[in-house]
């Protein structure tokens, strides 16, 4: 029988089918491990947590040490019991984060949102997209945004994309722009990395970045920065809007109120600006 042959389509789709499952199985495992020494009062033998999770205990076991590999469980040897690890701060500090930039960030957008009548938009940058966390609409807008709470969009196309990348130390941003696969949505969506690079540095020049019908042909947009306490770029804030023309004094207007409001919204979190005048590095 020879070894390298192909395996018969059906017999290759059935064992990708059930090694996709298999993963889907492993990981629901290991969440139910970490869900229960994050419930424990104290410390967890090999034996309580293989009872609380319902698993063989070498299944058990092979869980809890790949999770302490990267740091989601430590185990003490001399009471030989199971804890969670120090790694999973990061992902409480994570969500903790982007929960507290859209409670402080929900006032704010809500009185732009009335102020300026277009759909308000906050979101932050998650494995090189565009991820929406939170959207406010005025609600006698005709025609909708079509974007949801979660969802993602390219960053090198959207003025949220550009804001968020204004963010980012040119040997961050570089190497992310030299990666990215610029696929054209609409005629005038940038497809050259100069120009894109050039599109975000005149962004972090005057504190906001343009999508000039670059995502989609009916919607222009202006999104500005968030910074946290430590200036930093945590999210940014945008505007989407219907009909206005890149040089109307609409849209300037519409440009203007968006930067407040980021600026708003920064301050709250803790950012002062710089002092008129400071030189860079000063």
């Amino acid at each position: 029988m020879n070894e390298n042959a192909p395996l018969p389509a059906a017999q290759g789709a059935a064992e990708t089918d059930g090694r996709s499952r298999l993963s889907v199985q492993v990981v629901h495992r290991s969440l139910r491990v970490l869900e229960t020494l994050s419930a424990a009062i104290g410390p967890l033998s090999l034996s309580a947590v293989s009872q609380a999770v319902g698993l063989h205990r070498s299944t058990t076991l092979r869980i809890l040490r790949t999770l302490a590999d990267d740091g989601y469980t430590v185990f003490d040897p001399d009471k030989r019991t199971w804890v969670i690890g120090p790694a999973i701060l990061r992902l409480q500090a994570g969500a903790r984060a982007h929960g507290d930039l859209r409670h402080v960030a929900l006032p704010i957008m809500q009185a732009l949102c009335e102020r300026v009548g277009e759909t308000v938009q906050l979101a932050t940058m998650l494995n090189h997209q565009v991820c929406y966390l939170e959207k406010v609409e005025p609600p006698e807008q005709q025609v909708k945004v079509l974007t949801e709470i979660g969802s993602r969009r390219p960053l090198y196309c959207t003025a949220l994309g550009k804001a968020l990348m204004s963010g980012l130390e040119p040997a961050e941003l570089e190497p992310l722009v030299a990666a990215m696969e610029l696929v054209p949505h609409t005629e005038r969506t940038v497809t050259d990395r100069r120009a894109l690079l050039d599109q975000v540095a005149e962004a972090r020049r005057r504190g906001y970045a343009l999508d000039l019908r670059e995502y989609n042909r009916a919607v222009q947009c202006s999104a500005a920065p968030v910074r946290d306490a430590t200036g930093s770029v945590v999210g940014a804030l945008s505007i989407s809007t219907i009909g206005l023309e890149a040089d109307s004094a609409a849209f300037r207007a519409i440009i203007d109120r968006n930067v407040e409001a980021a600026q708003a919204l920064s301050r709250a979190l803790g950012w002062q600006p710089p002092a008129a005048g400071a030189a860079d590095g000063a």
